[in-house]
């Protein structure tokens, strides 16, 4: 197990982070994933949001079962067929009303190893320009920009091609929503990111993405996508 980071603040004062899990259906995936965040995340003050959208009520009850058996603290859920872009939307407005920090998972992501997320927070709360950390997959073709805090060499994600935005796991910022719009209506969750990515690119000034050089697996992520099974479809 590895321990949270000696030397930053004590454990009592870190700000208060939502884990935000967005789920339909998936529930071997989902409980995988609960079970993996659980087990090898180290954050001293982490809460679950449950954003369900309006699966069968077993599959709810399931993921809310893992996290009680975990231990985890659940400031909220909701269970109810919005579609994904209103269902995440829901979920961050309901996060932001107690937190300014946000965990972004869906429910197809294990965590493999243990990942002590304390120092990118600590980035977040220092560095007031940037918004977003990804823990996920680095895509190819980005254009790319190092830099440095704490210890700690990133990548500082340029706006300059598409997905620069990614919907994989990451933290973000309260400042990260307040300045990019949240997810479309209407779309399913590969193209809400996707229209997402575009409206995030518009706006140069906004806060920045930035990405762990020190990240186990390197561009693989300390995230494995655990299977195939697709989410879901909207219909119109």
């Amino acid at each position: 197990m590895c321990p949270i980071s000696e030397g930053l603040m004590p454990e009592n004062d870190w700000p208060r982070m939502a884990a935000c899990l967005l789920t339909y259906q998936r529930t071997e995936y989902a409980v995988r994933t609960v079970t993996s965040v659980c087990d090898r995340l180290k954050y001293p003050n982490l809460s679950w949001y449950v954003a369900d959208d309006g699966s069968d009520p077993p599959h709810f009850f399931s993921v809310l079962a893992a996290l009680e058996e975990k231990g985890a603290t659940v400031f909220g859920s909701h269970s109810e067929k919005l579609g994904p872009g209103p269902s995440w939307n829901r979920a961050v407005q309901q996060s932001l009303e107690s937190c300014d920090l946000v965990l972004w998972i869906e429910d197809d992501w294990e965590l493999t190893q243990d990942l002590d997320v304390t120092r990118y927070v600590k980035l977040l709360l220092d560095k007031p320009e940037v918004g977003m950390i990804r823990l996920g997959y680095l895509a190819v073709g980005l254009d790319l920009h190092s830099v440095g805090h704490d210890g700690i060499h990133y990548l500082q994600v340029q706006k300059t091609t598409q997905y620069a935005y990614s919907g994989n796991p990451s933290i973000r910022h309260r400042r990260y929503f307040e300045a990019y719009e949240g997810y479309p209506s209407g779309k399913n969750p590969g193209d809400c990111e996707i229209w997402h990515d575009a409206k995030m690119r518009e706006k140069k000034d906004g806060p920045e993405i930035w990405w762990p050089v020190n990240l186990p697996n390197g561009g693989w992520s300390v995230f494995g996508h655990i299977g195939q099974e697709p989410s879901y479809k909207v219909t119109p």
